[in-house]
């Protein structure tokens, strides 16, 4: 039963994933969050877009060609060279990080997605370490569990888990467990550590055993980025998940999930109550919820639009109405989300009405989110309505409490 290819074989999967991410410069490696790195490539303190897109390419051709770090060190001159880049560290030491930790997400990420297919028939994993003396403490002791291919366990700890991490998984059906005697491991108890900067400031949270900014699944970040991102900002406490969203939503980042809302609202034929991401909280908004409303628990910072509410949103019921949204702002809908001018409380509701920039018309776009909204795919803030209104109206009704931003063109 096949693991991970070894590098030098190409795989089409793995493939698909470095070439369909979307180049961003970066100053440091921490600049994007963990699952951000899923969609979008980046390498750090490269601050020019066209050199990080070279470097990219030629790691898709090592991929495609099998060729091997001496071919991309090549590559990787040609590039800095071309650009002027004067990068930090050894060029042995730059090339073999950015070799190696690019080859194995895309080969583990192809894997995950090949996994996710057999999965009917191969419903089990098994954590496998490389089995020798370099192998990481934490490490070893996963090595040999084995839980069902969705458990929460593979969102955290499905491998690469690090800077330089060789471990992989092997899928097993109900009969190979059985031949091999195999039992499924008792529910593993996830402990955290803080991550803390050198001035003391905690800003992230991660299991043991893995380095801050592994803790996602890659596959899961390819194919499933906001699904990923959700579950990193709720495993976090609330303090955290502001200032991870606000480096989250990266301009590249914000053009995932743009695309993929399009292809939702695109895709709705009959609503079945499926729903999709339309962003995150950001710090500036989670303060000022918790500053207005301090008796309110804020449950979730993710903000979804069902799939029967985004056909309503549409307004094909109301077409002739200035409240209605043209398609290509709501084809839109998460980049006006991230990008408003102010945050008003309607106090008779209890939702917020976001404000963004911009207009389509003379009046002022609105976008309505209900907090905690609870649905059969769990609790989010469900965008609820979109519409206009005179600004003036906004300004002047009592109901509406400015809580963030300003009115004030």
């Amino acid at each position: 039963m096949p693991d991970v290819q070894p590098f030098g074989v190409q795989f089409g999967q793995a493939i698909d994933y470095l070439k369909g991410k979307l180049p961003e410069s970066t100053l440091k490696w921490d600049d994007l969050a963990g699952p951000v790195h899923g969609k979008v490539f980046a390498v750090a303190g490269a601050a020019s877009t066209d050199l990080v897109a070279d470097i990219q390419q030629s790691l898709v051709d090592a991929l495609k060609n099998g060729t091997t770090i001496t071919q991309f060190r090549k590559d990787f001159d040609a590039a800095v060279q071309k650009h002027g880049w004067s990068y930090r560290g050894k060029r042995g030491w730059r090339t073999s990080v950015i070799f190696d930790t690019n080859m194995r997400t895309a080969h583990m990420a192809g894997r995950w997605q090949q996994l996710q297919a057999g999965k009917a028939k191969r419903p089990f994993l098994q954590y496998r370490t490389a089995g020798d003396a370099r192998v990481r403490p934490q490490h070893r002791m996963w090595n040999g569990l084995i839980f069902p291919i969705d458990d929460a366990f593979w969102q955290t700890h499905y491998p690469p888990n690090g800077w330089g991490c060789r471990c992989t998984v092997r899928a097993y059906s109900q009969a190979d467990l059985d031949d091999n005697q195999l039992q499924v491991s008792k529910p593993y108890q996830v402990k955290t550590r803080n991550v803390v900067t050198r001035d003391g400031e905690v800003t992230d949270q991660v299991p043991l055993g893995i380095d801050p900014g592994w803790d996602h699944n890659v596959g899961q970040s390819w194919l499933s980025p906001e699904v990923a991102l959700g579950n990193k900002l709720a495993r976090l406490p609330m303090e955290l998940r502001g200032p991870m969203t606000d480096k989250a939503i990266s301009p590249a980042y914000q053009k995932v999930l743009n695309d993929d809302f399009k292809a939702f609202k695109t895709a709705i034929e009959k609503p079945t109550g499926a729903t999709q991401t339309v962003g995150f909280m950001d710090s500036g908004m989670i303060n000022a919820i918790e500053d207005k409303l301090p008796d309110l628990k804020l449950e979730s910072t993710l903000v979804t639009a069902a799939d029967n509410k985004t056909l309503h949103l549409a307004g094909t019921h109301k077409a002739k109405s200035l409240q209605v949204w043209p398609d290509e702002w709501i084809d839109s809908l998460p980049e006006h989300f991230r990008n408003y001018r102010a945050v008003l409380l309607d106090t008779k509701s209890g939702n917020l009405v976001v404000i963004p920039e911009g207009s389509f018309n003379a009046r002022t776009p609105k976008i309505v989110i209900r907090l905690n909204y609870a649905s059969k795919n769990g609790t989010t803030a469900a965008v609820v309505s979109l519409g206009t209104a005179p600004l003036g109206d906004l300004a002047k009704a009592s109901q509406y409490e400015i809580i963030l931003g300003s009115l004030k063109k």
